[in-house]
């Protein structure tokens, strides 16, 4: 109709549609386009076919609306992506936990079996032996009491000998001293052996075969023992002639021995074997 001017339709802006231009102005909301592809297509999909059939959308503007939904897209499928790669670190964050938490409980189920071993291994009753190999070699490293508890003197005749000590001579914790008793079990010297504090193992001594009276004794067998390092419950340590470490094992005529420092002895006169302190 003749001065009528139809008034051009303009093109629908998906910023201002979409919350993009309220959400530069405001700040503090900081994710204002919840719009899904779907919704974005659609209002895509709408401005087009509401547009001015005489002034049809550039192609620029189309390209731009493209790309815009495609970023878009590429957004939601990178959000996606990373929320994704969150749940995995969560999820092998978690399993690490409970590996870490299996192994610490595993290792304190095996402090505790082994402390148990270690216990029964401690108050096991002595062993039956048998002249083999096997059991010979079992033994190295281990200590050994035997039947053999003494020496056989020559009157007059200093005689040498050797004693285990389990840990080093304290002298804080008393004089320790080599005693002498004779068949009657009576003590017939008692030496002073201070000057062998901290020194422990295999220890070397000499006996000049004289009682305290500094006379000679008459020969015959005498039991020798050391009393060392007092102990809270009142008992000294005590080292004694056929006591002490396995060092090896030696073969006489087939025969298995043990080596205990200077001593030499057959694997049947040893009556308890047990782990050293």
């Amino acid at each position: 109709m003749e001065g009528i001017v139809e008034k051009t339709k303009e093109p629908i802006n998906l910023n201002e549609v979409t919350g993009y231009n309220k959400a530069q102005k405001d700040k503090k909301k900081p994710d204002t386009n919840k719009l899904d592809n779907t919704a974005f297509m659609k209002l895509f999909l709408e401005q087009l076919k509401n547009q001015d059939p005489t002034a049809p959308m550039e192609t620029d503007k189309i390209i731009t609306q493209t790309a815009q939904l495609t970023q878009v897209e590429m957004q939601e499928q990178t959000k996606q992506t990373m929320i994704e790669v969150a749940e995995a670190m969560k999820s092998t964050k978690a399993t690490n936990e409970e590996l870490k938490n299996l192994q610490t409980g595993m290792k304190t189920t095996l402090e505790a079996l082994l402390t148990v071993l270690n216990n029964e291994n401690n108050i096991k009753s002595p062993l039956k032996l048998e002249s083999n190999t096997n059991n010979g070699l079992d033994m190295i490293g281990k200590i050994a009491e035997t039947n053999i508890n003494g020496v056989n003197i020559k009157e007059n005749e200093p005689i040498d000998f050797e004693l285990y000590f389990d840990e080093p001579i304290d002298i804080t914790k008393g004089i320790p001293k080599l005693l002498v008793f004779n068949e009657n079990k009576e003590l017939v010297r008692s030496i002073d052996i201070s000057s062998y504090v901290g020194k422990s193992g295999y220890l070397n001594f000499r006996w000049d075969t004289k009682n305290d009276a500094m006379e000679s004794l008459p020969s015959g067998a005498y039991s020798i023992i050391a009393n060392y390092n007092f102990n809270s419950d009142g008992s000294y340590n005590i080292a004694r002639i056929g006591r002490g470490e396995v060092q090896s094992i030696v073969f006489n005529e087939g025969v298995p021995n043990l080596r205990m420092g200077e001593l030499v002895i057959p694997i049947s006169d040893a009556v308890e074997f047990y782990l050293k302190k």
